[in-house]
């Protein structure tokens, strides 16, 4: 007991040994009836502070439990997860704010007067750190936006809403897309627009990029090839956006015809110069693998890791090729008949050959990329492809942009891409075209069904729009 006593006596003795903390010497010295109130307010904020740094501490403690593996963040899924959205909602206001800026008010005063480089980019040399371990989309954007997270998806919901209320509204004059989507952040040294949309903030852009991504039940390849892509397009200093064309419903995957419908859809929020279609798959490894229309058509690979750096053979002409938006029409799009694996990509390389034009390849390290091993299943075959190969010069000028057509698609912005979900369907076949024996059934179906489809072409017109591109040297 007469320790306890004592303890008052001990703790005003350190106190007045103590040189200067937090100004405690201060308050004990100055004590008097009069400035008791004083002494409490400068010893609260003296706690205040002590509060702070320990806080600070508990939050370098955090990061570090975040960079361990993912199994030890695995034992309480519930508590950091909700550590981690506690600690972005605190860095948000703790860190200034992104610049916030209207593309539409952007004069030309305030445009970057050097234009990006294409070539020399620094460290172009370098490979880049690929890690294709399971992610979510959450990590992937926290990887990409950081602290910033929060403030892109409140943007990104905004944009949705409007874009929304664009593609409900009825025909007639409405602003654009671009017009819509004009509130845009500066993130370090771009400008981002919502739904995955990057402008270079110090330097005028060569090209206008589209990344299309033909989709469907691919979620786990989606957030690992975005983690990646993003940061390789921006070191190229491009002016890019991502587009996911995703196939909603059941059929047979139809890469081709989906690559038609990211077109048409993409020309729609802003005037691309060229268009790349890329797997979900596939990821580059090299920095010196440029994104930009130089050279096209181009096929971006020049070798996997699943076939030891090589190609499958030597007209190989898929996972990742680019062409100009002229050059797209020219050729009139994609043919839209291959339904399911194979044979898509050597029908195109035919349709630019025909055309005269020539594909181009990045040689050795540079066009190499990784496959995402995990969760990868291939689309049934097409049993159809041998022969629709075979005879696909019939169908170059009347299979592709010209008889495209699709319900309209659902589109919803995300902060790393603008995902476009649409209902595709088999089209009317051409009496003028080959029968495939080897799917009969499809084929006969569609050609006796072909006059009564066009008697009732008008009443299914709300439902299924022709939304193509008529390429100009269409043969009649």
């Amino acid at each position: 007991m007469s320790f306890i006593m004592r303890i008052p006596s001990m703790i005003y003795g350190t106190l007045l040994r103590t040189d200067r903390i937090f100004g405690v010497q201060a308050c004990v010295q100055t004590i008097t009836q009069n400035q008791v109130r004083r002494t409490m307010v400068l010893c609260m904020w003296g706690l205040i502070l002590i509060a702070t740094f320990s806080t600070l501490a508990l939050w370098t403690s955090l990061q570090t439990v975040y960079g361990a593996d993912k199994e030890s963040r695995n034992d309480q899924p519930g508590l950091m997860e909700g550590f981690r959205k506690l600690q972005h909602s605190v860095d948000d206001l703790l860190n200034a704010d992104p610049q916030r800026l209207h593309l539409a008010g952007r004069g030309s005063r305030s445009l970057p007067n050097v234009v990006c480089p294409e070539i020399d980019i620094p460290g172009e040399e370098s490979n880049m750190t690929i890690d294709t371990s399971e992610a979510s989309m959450f990590e992937a954007e926290e990887a990409i936006f950081q602290t910033s997270t929060l403030k892109v998806r409140k943007l990104i919901s905004t944009a949705n809403s409007l874009v929304n209320k664009l593609y409900d509204a009825p025909n007639g004059y409405r602003p654009t897309i671009e017009e819509t989507l004009a509130d845009a952040l500066v993130l370090d040294d771009y400008i981002y627009v919502p739904g995955g949309r990057w402008v270079p903030a110090h330097c005028l852009p060569r090209w206008k990029v589209a990344i299309i991504i033909p989709f469907r039940d691919r979620h786990y390849h989606l957030p690992i090839l975005l983690k990646h892509l993003v940061p390789f397009l921006q070191r190229q200093y491009l002016e890019f956006g991502i587009f996911v064309a995703e196939q909603a419903n059941g059929l047979q995957f139809n890469r081709a015809m989906l690559m038609n419908v990211g077109f048409v859809e993409a020309l729609n929020y802003t005037h691309w110069d060229c268009f790349i279609f890329h797997d979900v798959d596939h990821i580059p490894l090299n920095y010196a693998n440029y994104y930009g229309c130089s050279h096209m058509p181009r096929h971006f690979l020049s070798g996997a890791d699943r076939w030891g750096y090589k190609l499958l053979y030597g007209g190989f002409f898929g996972a990742v090729t680019g062409f100009t938006r002229t050059q797209i029409q020219r050729f009139n799009g994609f043919p839209n008949v291959y339904w399911g694996w194979g044979g898509e990509d050597d029908d195109i390389l035919g349709r630019i050959r025909q055309l005269g034009f020539f594909k181009t390849r990045p040689w050795g390290v540079m066009g190499w990329y990784n496959v995402i091993s995990q969760h990868h299943e291939s689309a049934k075959k097409n049993t159809a492809r041998v022969c629709l190969l075979k005879h696909y010069f019939e169908r170059v000028y009347s299979d592709g942009l010209s008889n495209l057509e699709y319900s309209k698609p659902n589109v919803t912005l995300f902060p790393l891409y603008i995902n476009i979900a649409v209902d595709i369907q088999h089209l009317d076949w051409n009496r003028s075209w080959t029968e495939c024996p080897e799917n009969p059934q499809r084929i006969q179906a569609a050609v006796a069904d072909a006059p009564a489809a066009a008697a009732d072409k008008s009443a299914d017109a709300p439902k299924r729009e022709r939304r193509g591109i008529r390429a100009d040297n269409k043969k009649s």
